[in-house]
């Protein structure tokens, strides 16, 4: 049986995880991209650009009925979300992409258009929301949240039972320890080790005292 076709948005750093990881699959025929410039001349594994995103319902009409965003983070998950948004408004199904080398515990939950990369780990009873990145040897262990439109970077580890808001950037190695509460739209800088409930909107840098963060990068309530 013919594979069903994929179009990936995007064919920057972050789409050519994405292709790696579908190919390993083995689920979808990936039939191209759609990029911002258009450029038909590039060329990634032998496939090539197909128009701009003003395309995509060209793309919706001559049958290709799945999509998946290849736009990493970029600093905040916005552009993500507008992505998404145009995708679904069209009528794309989002799949979910998850990396063979992955483990997902058989009652964790994994969201549309999520990406699931290499040796990542989500434990049992995880809920992961939709448009979410996890990055290479990212962990969520169990009965943990991750919120729509999340990017836990690589080898990041969100420890049991914590909650993570919408639209959150965890930097590589970061650590979030157990039973934590991380509200929207924050960001945790690599290195980080976030010991306290974070509000909405904190920043966290791990390398500089910023807001609330010690020079050695464990979060602490400011004084």
């Amino acid at each position: 049986m013919p594979k069903e076709k994929i179009i990936l948005c995007g064919c920057e750093g972050h789409a050519r995880s994405v292709i790696d990881a579908i190919e390993a699959a083995g689920e979808y025929q990936i039939a191209g991209f759609t990029d911002r410039n258009a450029d038909k001349d590039l060329e990634y594994r032998g496939y090539r650009v197909l128009g701009t995103d003003d395309d995509l319902p060209a793309l919706y009409a001559s049958g290709i009925r799945h999509a998946f965003v290849c736009v990493g983070y970029l600093g905040k998950g916005t552009v993500r979300e507008r992505l998404y948004e145009r995708l679904k408004d069209i009528g794309f199904v989002l799949p979910a992409v998850v990396d063979p080398t992955a483990v997902i515990a058989s009652d964790a939950q994994i969201g549309e258009g999520t990406f699931v990369g290499k040796n990542t780990v989500v434990n049992s009873n995880a809920s992961v929301g939709k448009m979410v990145i996890l990055n290479t040897a990212a962990v969520i262990e169990h009965d943990c949240v991750v919120g729509d439109f999340c990017h836990v970077a690589v080898g990041a580890v969100v420890c049991g039972a914590s909650s993570v808001g919408r639209r959150v950037f965890v930097g590589a190695n970061a650590t979030i320890i157990q039973c934590i509460e991380v509200e929207e739209n924050v960001t945790i800088g690599a290195g980080s080790v976030v010991k306290k409930n974070l509000k909405e909107g904190v920043f966290i840098n791990g390398m500089e005292k910023t807001h609330v963060i010690t020079r050695g990068g464990v979060f602490k309530e400011s004084e």
